[in-house]
């Protein structure tokens, strides 16, 4: 019988595994546009068929409003706070990797704290912990080819990737061992926050590089509806 720390640890062994495997051999230019197209695939599916159908029932007819300031406290961010006086199109890429970096890991901790009041309220755990596994390496995965996309070194790249393997083992337990009880309209708007953050950094800095003028850019379509797939995958079937 695995424990909750069990579980914990299962997530963090493959978030940081999916986060290595880009990092194991040398990836040329064609090969990371590949993973980046996967990984905007990846953002779309946990928006469309985790994180929105998720928040719907509890928040109503206010649904758009947390999905509104997540898009727009991450475009704040990137155009307007995370400014370097170098030239604009290094500055760019490099705000693009950090954005996505801090959507994607706060993602990761609202769903560990989903996690977490699942197996103190609502029994259902094991589920949820079984849709973020799902969905996890491939998370992991894509945020490491948006970093590399992005010009980080590959030291930086391993550290921000076990902080994002740490982030939902961290949110379980704040919700499982101090708040005890999470509001569910209190969660959703989290969730909410979150899918806003990832519609934005996928649809305004990644899509754009997904199709943009390559003689290989079919080739990226096709790694982003792959990517839209197993998320799809994961809901219905597992």
């Amino acid at each position: 019988m695995i424990t909750f720390s069990g579980y914990l640890l299962l997530i963090f062994v493959i978030s940081a595994i999916g986060g290595m495997f880009p990092l194991i051999r040398g990836w040329s230019k064609n090969n990371i546009r590949l993973i980046v197209s996967f990984g905007v695939g990846v953002l779309f599916g946990s928006c469309f068929f985790y994180m929105l159908p998720e928040i719907t029932e509890p928040l109503g007819s206010s649904v758009g409003i947390p999905i509104l300031i997540g898009f727009f406290v991450i475009y704040i961010l990137e155009k307007f706070v995370m400014v370097h006086s170098c030239e604009e199109d290094v500055c760019d890429v490099h705000t693009i990797g950090l954005s996505a970096f801090l959507g994607i890991s706060f993602h990761s901790l609202i769903e560990g704290m989903s996690m977490g009041a699942g197996f103190l309220v609502k029994d259902i755990g094991i589920i949820i912990f079984l849709a973020i596994v799902v969905h996890k390496f491939p998370s992991a995965l894509s945020l490491t080819g948006i970093l590399m996309h992005s010009g980080y070194k590959k030291a930086k790249i391993i550290k921000l990737v076990l902080i994002f393997s740490l982030t939902t083992p961290i949110g379980a337990f704040i919700s499982f061992f101090i708040f005890k009880s999470l509001h569910e309209s209190v969660l959703a708007w989290a969730i909410g926050i979150s899918s806003g953050t990832f519609l934005y950094i996928a649809s305004s800095d990644l899509l754009p590089f997904v199709h943009q003028h390559h003689p290989r850019k079919f080739y990226n379509l096709y790694s982003l509806a792959l990517g839209v797939s197993l998320m799809w995958i994961g809901k219905y079937f597992l």
